[in-house]
């Protein structure tokens, strides 16, 4: 069975991206050390990418080749009219019947890539494993919710933190059944 995991650099006050999606706030975090905080590994144990339309909207808007060849990339939409493209395969039937169906495959880890509504929509139906933050030391005015409007309690055991030389600290909860 595979790991489902939400991997997400995060504000201080819980937000992924501003108000209009973006996360050119992430660039404004120093690192001089130019740490990857521990991607590079973690992205070698990915087989499948899961996002929604906006979160991928948002990674097409980047200035770079789309950053997940080689993956399995899943877009989560209500939207009927979207063909598959080279980079992706969009999914308009039911989405927790889908995220049941790859995760009780065997293979690699299951990235939740983003946005808010989708790992909400994972979390209350108990379908996320793993949620890795990586806490940036800032606070942006609006924006988007790392979990938005969870309606269900979510137990979570700490299973690693790490503080980096900058301030961004790594937090890596299991979620517990």
């Amino acid at each position: 069975m595979r790991k489902v995991v939400s991997y997400t650099a995060i504000s201080l006050n819980g937000k992924i991206a501003d108000s209009n999606g973006g996360v050119a706030w992430l660039d404004k975090i120093p690192n001089p050390d130019k740490s990857d905080f521990g991607y590079a590994e973690f992205y070698s144990e990915v087989e499948v990418t899961i996002q929604g339309n906006v979160t991928y909207d948002q990674v097409l808007g980047f200035d770079c080749e789309f950053p997940y060849k080689g993956k399995e990339n899943y877009v989560l939409t209500r939207r009927n009219d979207l063909a598959s493209d080279e980079n992706v395969t969009y999914i308009n039937t039911d989405p927790i019947e889908f995220i049941k169906g790859l995760k009780s495959e065997s293979g690699g880890v299951i990235w939740v890539v983003g946005g808010g509504q989708v790992n909400t929509l994972l979390l209350s139906n108990g379908l996320i494993d793993e949620i890795r933050v990586f806490i940036m030391p800032v606070i942006i005015d609006d924006g988007i919710e790392l979990f938005s409007e969870n309606q269900v309690f979510v137990d979570l055991e700490l299973s690693k933190n790490k503080v980096y030389d900058n301030g961004v600290v790594e937090l890596v909860y299991k979620v517990k059944s």
